[in-house]
């Protein structure tokens, strides 16, 4: 469901498209790009000419060295020409101007205010981040695993061996480019990047998380196309891909790693309808034991009516959260989380005026909340930011206990049951209010519900229909003897 997205997007540009580059709402500066950048990444054409073998593990350090500005033996000819080294001299010239203004100013404030957080070794979970892997790794600097989503290509690895010198310096160019809004206000614009992946070799995210790792003094191990099965295991891509999430993986070790850490790309689509009966992504996210959620920058999108089932996912998965105002709901969080306010907020930016969430102000004019030494999210242009560290909230008196659904009983007798329903986590008999005899068993991991126990298969076939008639469109008839599956 892309268009959901975009038409997000599209309404942040027509706001900010024809207006003086330091006007705007009460003089603020404002972001102005054209509306055209928006574009399909399914129509870009891409040459099997120009790729690097990911088999040749040290293909994707290269190349990680190369974008960052850095000198690599292989591509030493084309570090000498004049192209390049001005492109080396401004790349250092920017990074050192963003670590200056934003990326030590958010290491110094974890350590004053959310340290617990910021030191945490858990797996990392940034939906709707896209390329965005420098926030997380400055906010979580020792995680285990990074996980980013976006609806951006996955890209390949170019090999500027064999692009003409035009084409690279467009190619580089356009990885500068791509920068300037996170650099100037903290966060990455989808349209923008939409526009800068038309590029033909800089043609999705994997060169911007290339040229941060090796900006961060990372070195790649290990690279690889990957996707999810139906039970949510990494494979290595195969031609099928496209049919599941899909994207890349990364292994790398910072200076000081005693181990390797990873970074995991997917292209996938979070909205309710791609997700619905898709049990890939949740499959996969529950095998971490632990994780934190970080949303910054994503359109409200988990405000609305059609992202429940990734705000599900998150509640139920995550123990924390960080996230600026554009993520969950302040009213909702405070529910399940205790959650700590820092920064300033009176309102969003007019594009997103529906969203906005009066109890967060009070909260903040509450506690005369100080605004952060810092840039991030969309309100930086009206020189607010906001972060809510929230931290699941453990219960301080007894809670009646809840009876879970039980596990399919032994039995040397054949029986037919209608399975209704696979899940990544064991689920409660009141979720199921209306089916008769609910049980479950487990395969691959995931617990599958049962409903019915019937001796006969044309007992259970007229059973069926009432299981579809309460929301279990995909229910069928499954066969057990001895307590197993028979298939």
């Amino acid at each position: 469901m892309k268009k959901l997205y975009f038409i997000f997007f599209a309404a942040l540009i027509l706001s900010a498209c024809n207006r003086v580059q330091n006007g705007g709402d009460n003089g603020v500066e404002v972001i102005e790009y054209p509306a055209e950048d928006i574009v399909n990444q399914d129509e870009i054409k891409q040459s099997d000419d120009f790729y690097l073998n990911q088999n040749d593990q040290s293909n994707a350090n290269d190349l990680a060295r190369f974008l960052a500005g850095k000198p690599v033996d292989k591509y030493a000819d084309l570090q000498n020409t004049p192209f390049y080294k001005e492109y080396s001299s401004k790349t250092a010239q920017q990074w050192e101007g963003f670590k200056t203004r934003t990326l030590e100013p958010i290491k110094k404030w974890c350590k004053e205010n959310i340290n617990d957080f910021s030191s945490d070794t858990s797996c990392l979970f940034y939906p709707f981040g896209g390329p965005d892997l420098i926030s997380v790794m400055t906010f979580f600097p020792n995680a285990g695993d990074y996980i980013l989503q976006g609806l951006e290509n996955p890209g390949k690895l170019a090999d500027p061996e064999k692009i003409s010198q035009p084409k690279i310096q467009a190619y580089l160019d356009s990885l500068l480019y791509s920068f300037r809004y996170l650099t100037r206000f903290g966060f990455f614009v989808a349209g923008q990047m939409q526009a800068n992946f038309r590029n033909e070799h800089l043609d999705g995210t994997l060169h911007i998380v290339l040229y941060t790792l090796a900006m961060e003094n990372c070195i790649i191990t290990n690279y690889r196309d990957i996707y999810l099965d139906n039970r949510g295991n990494i494979v290595e891509a195969d031609g099928s891909e496209t049919k599941h999430p899909y994207g890349w993986e990364i292994v790398f070790k910072k200076e000081g790693d005693k181990k390797p850490r990873t970074v995991k790309y997917f292209r996938m689509d979070n909205s309710d309808p791609p997700l619905t009966g898709k049990m890939e992504f949740p499959f996969f996210i529950n095998s971490f034991k632990e994780k934190i959620c970080y949303l910054k920058s994503a359109s409200y999108l988990l405000q609305s009516v059609e992202f429940k089932i990734m705000q599900k996912l998150i509640v139920d998965q995550c123990d924390r959260i960080l996230q600026d105002e554009s993520g969950l709901a302040y009213g909702k969080l405070i529910k399940d989380y205790d959650v700590k306010l820092f920064g300033t907020y009176t309102r969003p930016l007019k594009v997103f005026s529906i969203f906005k969430q009066e109890d967060l102000k009070e909260a903040l004019a509450a506690k005369n909340s100080q605004p952060l030494p810092f840039k991030i999210g969309y309100a930086s242009q009206l020189n607010e930011s906001v972060l809510m560290a929230c931290t699941r909230k453990t219960a301080d008196s007894p809670v009646e206990e809840v009876q879970p659904a039980k596990p399919v009983v032994f039995t040397k007798d054949t029986i037919y049951k209608v399975q209704f329903r696979v899940s990544w986590k064991k689920l409660h008999e009141s979720d199921f209010a209306g089916l008769q005899d609910v049980d479950y068993y487990t395969d691959n991991s995931a617990y599958k519900y049962t409903s019915g126990n019937f001796k006969t298969e044309q007992e259970c076939k007229e059973y069926l229909p009432k299981v579809r008639a309460k929301g279990f469109s995909d229910a069928f008839i499954v066969k057990f003897y001895s307590g197993k599956r028979i298939k």
